[in-house]
Parts: C-alpha cells; sequence; structure tokens
C-alpha cells in the first residue's frame, strides 16, 4: 500500500474520534474559563499527547507480529474493522434505547461539571483521558494503529499516517482553540455558550448517528476479508 492509500483508509476513524460531543464540550467550557489559552492548551496537550502514544503503541505491535503487507496482516486488520463495526451498531442501538423522553434534556456529563475547577496537571490528564477512557475511541484507535502498522510503510510513512490520524482525530479541539486565540476570549464567549448548550441538549442523538455512520463504515471496510 502506498501512504496516502493508508491515510484515506484511517480518515474515518479519525473523523470519529474528532467528532466525539463530550470532548468537544469540554474544549468549549475550558476556553470559556479565565485563563482560557493556557488551559486549552493544557486540555489539548494531553488528548493529542495520549492518542498519539495509543497509536504508536499498536502500529509497533502490529510491525512486530506481521510480516510487511502479508495477506495475514490484511486480513486481521479486516477483522478488527468488522469487530469494531459490530461493537459500534450495538452502541448506537445502546444510545438509542437510553435517549431521554422528549421535551427531557439529557443529563450532563459528570466531567463537564468539574472541568472548570482544574488545574493545568488536571486540565492535561483530563484531555488524556477524554482521549482513551472513551468508549467509542479506543476501538477506533486499535483498527487505525493496526491498519498502519500492518500496511507495509516504511517507518517514516507509517510516522507520517499516524501524524495525519492524530491531527485530524484532534480537529474539533484544535479549531476552537486557534479560533479563541485569534478571535479573543471575550468575543467567542456568546457563540461558545451557545455550542456548549447545542452539543449537552443533542448529546445522545449525535452519539447515535455517529455511531451508526461508523458501525457501517467499519463494517464495510471490514468485509474486504471476503475477497
Amino acid at each position: 500500500m502506498t501512504l496516502w492509500i493508508v491515510v484515506g483508509a484511517v480518515l474515518p476513524q479519525a473523523l470519529g474520534i474528532a467528532l466525539s460531543p463530550v470532548p468537544m464540550v469540554c474544549i468549549v467550557l475550558v476556553l470559556m474559563s479565565g485563563n482560557p489559552i493556557r488551559a486549552g492548551l493544557s486540555f489539548v496537550v494531553g488528548w493529542c499527547g495520549a492518542l498519539a502514544i495509543a497509536t504508536g503503541i499498536v502500529v509497533l505491535l502490529t510491525d512486530a507480529v506481521t510480516d510487511d503487507g502479508s495477506e495475514s496482516a490484511r486480513d486481521g486488520v479486516d477483522i478488527v474493522k468488522l469487530a469494531v463495526g459490530v461493537v459500534f451498531a450495538v452502541l448506537a442501538v445502546r444510545y438509542w434505547r437510553k435517549r431521554p423522553p422528549p421535551g427531557e434534556p439529557p443529563p450532563r456529563p459528570a466531567i463537564v461539571e468539574k472541568i472548570l475547577t482544574m488545574s493545568g496537571l488536571g486540565l492535561v490528564l483530563t484531555g488524556a483521558g477524554a482521549a482513551l477512557a472513551n468508549i467509542k475511541n479506543l476501538p477506533l484507535i486499535i483498527s487505525s494503529g493496526s491498519q498502519i502498522g500492518g500496511s507495509g510503510l516504511t517507518g517514516g510513512q507509517e510516522i507520517g499516517a499516524a501524524v495525519v490520524f492524530v491531527v485530524v482525530a484532534s480537529l474539533t479541539v484544535l479549531v476552537p482553540l486557534i479560533a479563541v486565540a485569534v478571535v479573543g476570549a471575550e468575543r467567542s464567549a456568546a457563540p461558545l455558550a451557545a455550542l456548549e448548550q447545542w452539543l449537552v441538549g443533542n448529546l445522545n442523538t449525535i452519539l447515535v448517528v455517529l455511531l451508526t455512520v461508523l458501525a457501517a463504515v467499519m463494517i464495510g471496510q471490514g468485509l474486504d476479508l471476503l475477497r
């Protein structure tokens, strides 16, 4: 496989991580704090660092147990994708059944109530936790890391693919931080508050739609096992 074919294959997983509503709510709240840039950087460092380390570990482990570009490596990646797709389909049904009754707001995630009181180190750890403790993200990291590690790329190309994956997966925490840095905290306050209310109010709906799409994509890619 070429570098860009592998990058294209892991982009859906990266976008699935990027569109997680809870870390989006977290970064919005952090950017509404008294020191938004410093707090936002702490959260982003934790998020990006955790994604990079976890992806790198999966790539290295996959590299160590597979021959470059071998048929068995490709089959293994397809099996992982199928399994992840099935897990996401089950989760989509679960979140659909847990949705609040019409007119009743969903409960706010526990982390949302605590994040504004955290120190810099606490925000770094929270960012890392948001990246890895999310029930959806870890399967996507495993799927993408195994795809990169089992693709037969050179070491430098694997690093490049992993960097692209982490950057795309981090867009929804990076872009708000950059926007606040450019526009200013005062002018960003009202749009950020409106975005936070919308995300919390539609949390379950976003998750159901996202998990359904991811399930379809992952199962579709995994069916290459039948080639």
